[in-house]
């Protein structure tokens, strides 16, 4: 007679391979995208011999000559950057910027500058960074030309 045994099947399992694949490009797109560059509207700086690169998560304030002054290059006033760092105060720390880079035109007034790093600190942030240009490499640019 003849033995009809049933065989269970074994459970399928998906191949990993293809799975893996996607996962490490998804992983080097991630890493490759998260890499913070500072944006902005091109504008002259002062120069300083001490100045060194930031990185990190920041928030970019821009004071130009003519008084205009620009968050995120958008266009705000002292009382929406106000709004802006209270909203930003009230967040958790670990999702607060780590710097506020202040770029400031030479040409621009000495009493609107104070009145920003006087608003960033009346809510509570002291890590403010104030952008310049590298003395030594824009000499050595200018040489070159």
């Amino acid at each position: 007679m003849i033995s009809f045994k049933q065989h269970s099947p074994r459970p399928a399992s998906p191949n990993l391979t293809s799975l893996l694949d996607v996962v490490f490009i998804l992983l080097i797109f991630f890493v490759i995208s998260a890499v913070v560059t500072v944006k902005g509207i091109s504008m002259e700086l002062p120069p300083a011999e001490s100045s060194k690169p930031v990185s990190g998560k920041s928030m970019e304030i821009e004071l130009h000559s003519n008084g205009d002054l620009f968050c995120d290059t958008k266009p705000v006033t002292l009382h929406d950057l106000s709004h802006r760092l209270r909203i930003i105060a009230e967040k958790p720390f670990a999702m607060q910027p780590e710097h506020f880079l202040l770029k400031s035109a030479p040409q621009a007034r000495v009493q609107q500058f104070i009145s920003i790093v006087d608003v960033l600190r009346k809510h509570g942030f002291s890590n403010l960074v104030i952008v310049t240009n590298n003395k030594k490499a824009q000499q050595e640019t200018e040489g070159n030309l």
